[in-house]
């Protein structure tokens, strides 16, 4: 063969290497819109949310409310895309509510890593640098963009516990209790504080009948 048909053969294998590596890694991603968040289910959620359907929204958020809070909404978004990937390979483990897998958080951390670190490794290169890097930082929660990700991350699912309840009729405490008092920026406490308001609002005529009819 010569040179050029050598280096021609080179091309295509390395091209085909990476067709293959792009497609494992899409399949990884896709898995996410099947794993559907425990916390739902194991409460009775009808038609429970996906980890997928929670990333898509705090995607959004993460574009929408960056900007006027001072962070980077381009970061905040990539952050949002990655930081429940791991969960594509080991599920939707939880460490926190009436509801918990027999796992502790630095142990659930760790299978999260290692999950991430496969997961960049198959795609590779400086996409999968980045990955890895948005999920560390994530995880440290000491940047600005990482701070407003992890409020952003509780608030979506309290929204989302007042959603089910007010349209599936079902109350989920557990998930007020674990996120009371557990944010650090002014407009998630903001948001949050108005959840619990209407929420309250909303349950108040069912308590007061609830006490009639016990007299």
């Amino acid at each position: 063969l010569s040179f050029a048909a050598m280096a021609t053969q080179g091309e295509e294998a390395t091209g085909a290497a990476r067709v293959t590596r792009v497609l494992e890694f899409l399949q990884i991603v896709g898995k996410l819109k099947e794993v559907k968040r425990t916390g739902w289910v194991r409460s009775g959620v009808k038609g429970a949310e996906s980890v997928a359907d929670h990333m898509y929204r705090m995607a959004l958020m993460g574009f929408a409310l960056g900007p006027a809070e001072g962070v980077d909404s381009g970061k905040c978004v990539k952050m949002a895309l990655v930081h429940d990937l791991g969960e594509s390979l080991i599920g939707d483990l939880v460490t926190e509510g009436d509801k918990q897998d027999k796992i502790t958080r630095e142990d659930k951390i760790k299978k999260e890593r290692e999950a991430m670190e496969k997961i960049c490794a198959t795609v590779g290169g400086a996409v999968g640098t980045e990955i890895m890097a948005l999920w560390e930082e994530f995880e440290a929660g000491e940047s600005n963009e990482a701070k407003h990700l992890r409020d952003l991350d509780k608030f979506e699912m309290v929204l989302q516990a007042s959603e089910y309840e007010e349209a599936q009729g079902l109350d989920l405490p557990s998930f007020y209790r674990t996120t009371e008092g557990k944010f650090d920026t002014a407009l998630f406490k903001s948001l949050d504080a108005e959840v619990r308001k209407r929420r309250a609002a909303r349950t108040e005529p069912n308590a007061k009948k609830a006490k009639v009819s016990e007299q």
